[in-house]
């Protein structure tokens, strides 16, 4: 069990994010939406492929999205009448929400950039 968490932990920033549009879609309420669809597709990609530089930019692509939308979420609350409980709401799932997917983001970054060489040197490498 132990071997199967360890080797599944290393696709967590992945799965998450895909765990995260599949909540954006359900949220939409809508059955066809193209950036939902989009970026299942980019990030199946990338866990099929696993290309550093699609990582790299795919990760950039997220955190700016999550980023976006906390800013969304800021303004949504700055226009509210009362902030008790809708905007303690708004702030608490929003907060949670795409700052857990900006922090995956970053994840995925940093897996994707390493740059820790692969091999180690032999004489005058």
């Amino acid at each position: 069990m132990y071997l199967i968490a360890k080797s599944v932990s290393k696709w967590y920033p992945e799965l998450f994010l895909i765990l995260s549009v599949i909540i954006y879609w359900a949220l939409t309420a809508s059955l066809v939406n193209p950036v939902a669809i989009s970026l299942v597709v980019l990030l199946v990609t990338q866990l099929r492929f696993k290309n550093k530089t699609f990582g790299i930019v795919l990760s950039f692509i997220f955190m700016l999205l999550s980023f976006y939308m906390m800013l969304a979420i800021f303004s949504d609350i700055v226009n509210l009448d009362f902030f008790y409980p809708r905007g303690l709401l708004m702030l608490s799932f929003g907060t949670l929400y795409f700052g857990g997917t900006a922090y995956f983001a970053f994840v995925l970054l940093r897996k994707n950039n390493n740059t820790i060489n692969e091999r180690l040197p032999i004489g005058n490498d």
